[in-house]
């Protein structure tokens, strides 16, 4: 006996899923600098680094913040966050359920590359 597959549930699972839910990582990385090069401790989302260097956060379209304790320079410095170019295709081929998968998981976002501290010179 033969067997058929389709390739309809496949399709139709990937469709349902949500593009951008699919097609990017959970995790983004992003650079962290100072102004002035100075060597600072930075944490986000609960991950340690240094700067020069680079920090892992969750992308899961909150609001994310780069924080130090560094005497002299910003307490804390936001990570810009923009709708990612894979949500507007996925508007087009998986329509309404598939942008609403990827705005709940928080995917159709992506977060700056790269942050700049500013301290004091």
């Amino acid at each position: 006996m033969e067997m058929k597959y389709s390739i309809i549930p496949a399709a139709a699972l990937v469709m349902l899923s949500g593009c951008a839910s699919v097609m990017t990582s959970d995790m983004q990385t992003v650079e962290v600098t100072t102004n002035t090069g100075k060597v600072v401790e930075v944490t986000a989302d609960g991950n340690q680094s240094s700067t020069p260097g680079r920090i892992q956060i969750l992308r899961d379209g909150q609001n994310k913040v780069v924080r130090t304790t560094a005497a002299g320079c910003a307490a804390e410095t936001p990570i810009e966050k923009t709708v990612t170019p894979v949500f507007f295709g996925n508007i087009v081929i998986g329509g309404l359920l598939g942008s609403t998968t990827d705005a709940s998981t928080g995917k159709m976002w992506d977060y700056a590359d790269s942050v700049e501290i500013q301290c004091d010179n």
